[in-house]
C-alpha cells in the first residue's frame, strides 16, 4: 500500500518510491517549469506533463472527469474517505502490479487536495523509456512491424493475474524500443476475479477503439489478419 507521508486537514501526500525526496511541490508544473524540466505534454483521462529532472523521468497526470459530469465540474471529486479516492486506488493497483512484475509505469506518489467535500488529485508515475503508444504506430503504418501475438499475449498476462483495464483502448497499450508490451493508464480499474465475461468484455472494448479510430484517420488500419494474430496471443 501507499505511505502516507504528509498529511492535513486539507491535503494528503502517498508516495511509493520512498528513495525519492518528493514533496508536495512535485506536483506542481509551475516547479517543475522553473527547472526547464517540462518536456512536453499530453491529454488522456486528464491533462499530462512529461517531466525530465535530477531525480528521474516522471510523468505528471492531473484527474479529470470525462462525459457529462464533466460539464459541471472537470476536476472536482467527491471525497468520501482517503482509500475511495482514485489517486489512491490507482496507485494501490500499480505497486500490486509492479511488484508482480507486470509490465506497467513504476508508481512514485499521488496527491489529494481537499475542500469542502470534495477533492482534486494528481498522480505521479515513471516514464517508460522510449515507448510509443499503440495508436501513434499504426497511424504511422508500422503494422507489420508489430508482434501482434505478443501484444495478445500480454493482455492475457494481465488478465490471468485478476486486472481488469476499465479503458483498455489503442492509447493506453504501448510498446518500447526493446518491442517490449506495456499498459498504461490504470484509473478507475481494479483487481477481480478471472472470469470469462469482463474478459472478453475487455477485447471487445480495444476492438471498438481500433475500429473507432479507423473511421477518422483513413491511415489507421488494424488487419483481420493481425486481430487474430492477436487473439491468438491472447489464448496461447
Amino acid at each position: 500500500m501507499p505511505q502516507l507521508i504528509k498529511t492535513n486537514a486539507h491535503r494528503y501526500l502517498m508516495q511509493s518510491a520512498a528513495q525519492l525526496p518528493i514533496t508536495q511541490d512535485w506536483f506542481n508544473t509551475d516547479f517543475w517549469q522553473q527547472q526547464n524540466a517540462v518536456k512536453g505534454t499530453g491529454t488522456g483521462r486528464g491533462d499530462v506533463w512529461f517531466i525530465d529532472s535530477q531525480y528521474g523521468q516522471f510523468v505528471l497526470r492531473r484527474y479529470r472527469r470525462g462525459g457529462l459530469i464533466a460539464k459541471l465540474s472537470k476536476r472536482h471529486f467527491v471525497f468520501s474517505g482517503l482509500h475511495r479516492t482514485r489517486p489512491w486506488q490507482e496507485l494501490s493497483l500499480l505497486e500490486t502490479m509492479y511488484n508482480q512484475g507486470l509490465p506497467v509505469p513504476q508508481p512514485i506518489a499521488a496527491i489529494c487536495h481537499l475542500n469542502k467535500g470534495f477533492y482534486q488529485a494528481e498522480l505521479l508515475t515513471a516514464t517508460i523509456k522510449g515507448a510509443t503508444d499503440l495508436f501513434d504506430l499504426i497511424k504511422q503504418q508500422q503494422n507489420d512491424q508489430l508482434d501482434w501475438k505478443e501484444i495478445g499475449r500480454v493482455i492475457a498476462q494481465f488478465h490471468k493475474a485478476g486486472i481488469f483495464h476499465s479503458d483498455l483502448n489503442c492509447h493506453n497499450i504501448m510498446i518500447d524500443n526493446a518491442s517490449k508490451v506495456w499498459l498504461i493508464d490504470f484509473d478507475k480499474c481494479r483487481q477481480r476475479k478471472p472470469d470469462a465475461s469482463w474478459m472478453q468484455s475487455n477485447l471487445d472494448r480495444l476492438k471498438r477503439s481500433f475500429d473507432k479510430e479507423a473511421t477518422k484517420y483513413p491511415e489507421f488500419t488494424v488487419t483481420d489478419a493481425q486481430w487474430t494474430a492477436l487473439l491468438a496471443g491472447y489464448h496461447g
